[in-house]
């Protein structure tokens, strides 16, 4: 090219001294894409008043705080009565998709483009913010596969902890990804039950001690939880995977083997979960390490399988965040999003963003990939 370049420039600074062209923090990403009046959109239409997280209600035992459960109803009837007055101002039905009222309190729809000013007109709306949306976290596929589960954990201390009996039982994950292989041998409830018992045994203790994630104990949150249709004994799947629920298209479909979206969600729960025994064919079992190499960091936790990539394609932040709620209200320490954008590791969405950081200073441990 005969484009003239620029010079460089160069600029000596004293040791501390920051250069004064020197970005402290990553501006706020705030350009909206453009759609045309009649586009229909999925929006997150914020309320005034505080989630009930914002309240101040902590997430430990929240299920069974009647408090807080309480004022989660009465933000469920304000909701009904602001989704009423939206549906003057627009002059028509709103196609609710979620209503979140623990982590944050909005209404999920979807709408067209033009009426979100109308919307912002209502009483009790805050703002209305045009959703993102996320495809899975993959990795190369042409790679060959090379899992280094046999070493890695090593590498961070589980062997200590390992020694002082803490390999993951009673903890609950949440994965809110592409699913699971339900019928993968690092899954297998017989082996993960026998490891239980064993660490039990060890430990003197029975496996009751570890009150596990149950078919009673979903039952009764059910009226608190963002699923439709379905009993406490169908979202159960076995005890290393006892909730089980598809956000994206609204099913139990938990597996990969009926869409595109990839087997990611069960290479995480395996790093995670994968269990420290597999069936050895003959009805017993086998140590899992020495035969296929793959230990998941907590072999002796429960996982809980929120599919939020599915027939319907990607995730809004509204899917994954209502997930993260029903993790919260199941009593899960640990949930885990990996989320395909732009922008990988934060939100782009100010709203979304703020409810991550807010639930980063909870009692639950939320990693989102980077």
């Amino acid at each position: 090219t005969d484009r003239q370049m620029e010079p460089l420039s160069f600029e000596k600074i004293e040791d501390g001294e920051a250069p004064s062209n020197f970005v402290h923090e990553m501006e706020e990403h705030t350009e909206e894409p453009q759609y045309a009046d009649t586009d229909t959109v999925r929006v997150s239409i914020v309320l005034e008043q505080p989630s009930t997280l914002e309240r101040g209600y902590s997430t430990m035992g929240i299920a069974n705080n009647t408090d807080a459960m309480a004022y989660r109803n009465s933000l469920k009837e304000a909701q009904a009565h602001v989704t009423a007055d939206i549906e003057s101002a627009i002059s028509n039905e709103l196609d609710v998709a979620w209503n979140l009222t623990l982590a944050a309190n909005a209404i999920s729809a979807n709408v067209e483009y033009g009426q979100i000013a109308e919307i912002e007109k209502v009483p009790g709306v805050k703002r209305v913010y045009v959703e993102d949306r996320y495809d899975p976290a993959v990795v190369n596929t042409e790679l060959e596969a090379d899992p280094n589960m046999s070493t890695s954990s090593s590498m961070i201390g589980t062997s200590a902890a390992y020694a002082s009996g803490y390999t993951g039982a009673g903890s609950r994950i949440a994965v809110i990804d592409t699913g699971i292989d339900t019928d993968h041998q690092s899954f297998d409830a017989g082996a993960f039950d026998y490891s239980l018992e064993e660490q039990a045994s060890n430990a003197g203790k029975t496996v009751a001690d570890y009150h596990l994630l149950n078919p009673a104990e979903i039952n009764r949150v059910m009226d608190q939880l963002h699923v439709t249709g379905v009993t406490s004994d169908q979202l159960y799947v076995n005890s290393k995977i006892p909730f089980g629920y598809n956000y994206v298209d609204d099913d139990l479909d938990i597996t990969h083997d009926n869409d595109t979206q990839g087997e990611h969600g069960s290479h995480v729960e395996g790093i995670a979960a994968a269990n420290a025994y597999i069936p050895d064919g003959n009805g017993g079992y086998d140590h899992a390490i020495p035969s296929v190499f793959v230990q998941g960091v907590a072999p002796d936790a429960q996982i809980i399988a929120m599919k939020v990539f599915g027939k319907n394609g990607g995730a809004y932040e509204s899917d994954y965040m209502v997930a993260m709620e029903d993790a919260i209200v199941l009593g899960c320490d640990a949930v885990n999003l990996s989320l395909g954008s732009t922008s990988p590791g934060y939100a782009t969405n100010a709203v979304y963003q703020d409810l991550l950081d807010r639930l980063s200073e909870t009692d639950v441990v939320v990693s989102v990939a980077a």
